[in-house]
């Protein structure tokens, strides 16, 4: 059984009505807009633009002035005892030859930071050194009579610069009382030592001198 579509619901029964309608009310539309506006004309519209003025200027060429040598000095005389000396006598330009050629130029300042390096290598590390300083001669220091009367005692250490022919060449820190300070100092700076050795060379090292101070 073949099932169609009912009459209200089929759309296509209304097309060719539907279509013709439509048309006739455009056509009615547009004459009834001719016949209000037969004719229709755009005015283009212009934009106003300034003038553009462009006013040339005459410039006067620059000149520059040289400005004028300045004056001569003036002639001094020179004030002299001798009556056959004109008066116009005036002092010249004399050339000094203080003959410098003759004289060594001074040494390039690479030279002179090199020698500065060398002697502040010359100080090697006490533990770096293949033979130590042996010291050959020891002093004593006295007993200062402040520390005896006050019943002071201790232990101080003088850290001194021995040199390369084994004597002290200079104190550094001391550490201690200090009471035994200058008494320390003073026995240090009187110690001997064989010098240190370092590639079968003697070279500068420090070192730590200790000296106890105790009452007996």
């Amino acid at each position: 059984m073949i099932r169609g579509k009912q009459p209200e619901a089929n759309l296509r029964l209304t097309y060719r009505k539907t279509f013709w309608t439509c048309t006739g009310i455009s056509i009615l539309l547009q004459a009834a807009l001719f016949g209000v506006f037969p004719s229709f004309e755009a005015d283009a519209y212009v934009k106003s633009e300034d003038p553009v003025i462009i006013q040339l200027e005459e410039i006067p060429e620059t000149k520059q002035e040289r400005r004028p040598p300045p004056p001569a000095r003036p002639v001094v005389p020179i004030a002299t005892d001798d009556p056959d000396l004109p008066d116009d006598v005036t002092i010249e330009d004399t050339d000094l030859d203080l003959d410098l050629d003759d004289l060594a130029p001074p040494p390039p300042l690479e030279d002179l930071f090199e020698e500065v390096e060398l002697e502040e290598e010359e100080i090697v590390e006490l533990w770096r050194v293949e033979k130590q300083p042996i010291p050959t001669k020891r002093a004593i220091p006295e007993y200062p009579d402040i520390a005896r009367k006050a019943n002071i005692t201790g232990k101080v250490f003088v850290t001194a610069l021995i040199g390369k022919d084994g004597k002290v060449e200079q104190i550094g820190k001391i550490t201690g009382p200090d009471v035994f300070h200058e008494v320390a100092k003073a026995a240090a700076q009187n110690w001997e030592f064989e010098p240190a050795i370092q590639n079968d060379k003697p070279v500068k090292v420090w070192v730590s001198l200790p000296f106890t101070f105790k009452l007996n």
